[in-house]
Parts: C-alpha cells; sequence; structure tokens
C-alpha cells in the first residue's frame, strides 16, 4: 500500500479542493457494503452525484498513476461537541492521557480472564504513545475526561 500513500501525497491537495469531497484515504475497495481485498485510493463524499452531473474537472478517476479509486458517500461532516463533562464517561466523548490534547473514548470493554470493565481507545490517547518502557506513560496516570484541549475549547 506505500505506492497508494505516495500517489495519494501528489493529489491529496487537489483532490481535497474539489466540490462535495470531504477527506481522502487510502483502504480497501467497496463493493456495495462489502469490503473487497483490493487496494484503493478512497475518496470520501458528502453525496454521490452522477458521473453525467458533473463537469470534467469535478470528477474522481478510476484510477491515479495506475492505482485504484474508490469513491464512498458518508453524508454531512459535522464537529461533534465533546466538551462537556460526563460521569460515567461514555465511548464517544472526550478523553485523554494527561500530557496529550485530546482524544475519543471507543468502547467499553472487558477483560477475558478477571470479567473487569476497562475503556479501549487508541495508545497515543491513553498512554501518550508510550511502548511501556520508554517513560511516556506509566501505569496510573490520569485520564482526562473531557481532554486536555477539549477542556481548553469549554473556557
Amino acid at each position: 500500500m506505500e505506492r497508494h500513500y505516495r500517489a495519494l501525497e501528489k493529489v491529496r491537495r487537489r483532490i481535497l479542493q474539489m466540490p462535495n469531497v470531504r477527506g481522502v484515504g487510502v483502504g480497501y475497495k467497496q463493493v456495495g457494503s462489502t469490503r473487497t481485498d483490493k487496494p484503493a485510493i478512497i475518496v470520501f463524499v458528502e453525496k454521490k452525484v452522477s458521473v453525467k452531473d458533473l463537469s470534467r474537472g469535478e470528477r474522481i478517476p478510476g484510477k491515479i498513476n495506475g492505482l485504484e479509486t474508490d469513491v464512498i458517500e458518508i453524508g454531512r461532516v459535522r464537529l461533534m461537541e465533546r466538551v462537556q463533562k460526563i460521569r460515567p464517561a461514555l465511548p464517544g466523548s472526550s478523553i485523554g492521557h494527561y500530557k496529550i490534547s485530546a482524544g475519543t473514548f471507543g468502547a467499553v470493554v472487558k477483560d477475558k480472564k478477571t470479567g473487569e470493565k476497562l475503556i479501549l481507545s487508541n495508545n497515543h490517547i491513553l498512554a501518550n504513545g508510550s511502548n511501556g518502557s520508554d517513560g511516556r506513560a506509566m501505569i496510573g496516570d490520569p485520564i482526562l475526561q473531557p481532554g486536555a484541549c477539549d477542556t481548553l475549547l469549554k473556557k
């Protein structure tokens, strides 16, 4: 997929300036709602529009630098207000290790052995990107809700 990332970097700015485009990335082509095993440059649009209703400059090519593209309709993108303090914290709310800006609380999960409830998010959100031995985070470090930068937005 490295070729896809390099190709995307060359065209990212131009594609993002197109009307109706809301994001770009690299992933696997979808057919209907089924993901295939074909890597593709993904273009996220608010609403899919028939090719005949688009000018030449508004069309996403079927291939970029010989690599497949896929256009995925995602609907209207809105900023989510996540600055409120929520107790108990819920998935989707703002959280973050005290040394980072903020991120999203992903899910509540259970430890298979102990049954203990745990929260799931990304390493960079809960552990400051630590590998466990680099001193960036320690067991017991505070996790803020809302995350630090979302707390600042609230003021």
